[in-house]
């Protein structure tokens, strides 16, 4: 049995056999617009600017603004509320500047996930093991309710 067909005007076909090899043709546009300040893994995109001065805030904006053209272009749609701002470094001072997609203001975090790591502004593994010991502890708690807690049996 064939599935319906119907007419498609952007992004690639899921589960389709040349569906990864046409997302490759998309996604690899983006790595030559961003050239140095991207990374890559599946559908993740990350952009990385080492920000010293205002004028790397701008090349930061630009990078943002030129990810934003070329989804548009390719008729894509960025999801906003997974964009923040995560500032690395061993400064106190907390950064002054903002950083926007779509007139959408990012927000700065202490941490985020990534591909299954906890990442912290200080690169420290304390969140990572906070966040996977609680984790660990829900499931066994989740077994020992489910496979252990004892049943009063009336006959």
């Amino acid at each position: 049995m064939l599935s319906e067909t119907d007419m498609l005007i952007s992004g690639v076909i899921q589960g389709s056999v040349l569906g990864p090899l046409m997302f490759l043709v998309f996604i690899n546009e983006l790595v030559e617009v961003l050239a140095k300040f991207v990374k890559l893994f599946a559908d993740d995109v990350k952009l990385y600017v080492k920000v010293m001065n205002d004028v790397d805030v701008c090349v930061l904006q630009h990078a943002i603004d030129a990810l934003c053209r070329w989804a548009e272009e390719l008729q894509l749609t960025v999801s906003i509320d997974k964009c923040s701002v995560l500032y690395i470094g061993k400064s106190v001072h907390v950064p002054t500047f903002e950083v926007f997609i779509d007139g959408t203001h990012l927000p700065f975090v202490t941490s985020c996930h990534d591909l299954g790591v906890t990442i912290s502004a200080d690169l420290t593994p304390s969140v990572h093991v906070n966040n996977t010991v609680v984790k660990g502890h829900q499931r066994a708690n989740a077994i020992h309710r489910r496979c252990f807690v004892s049943v009063t049996l009336i006959y």
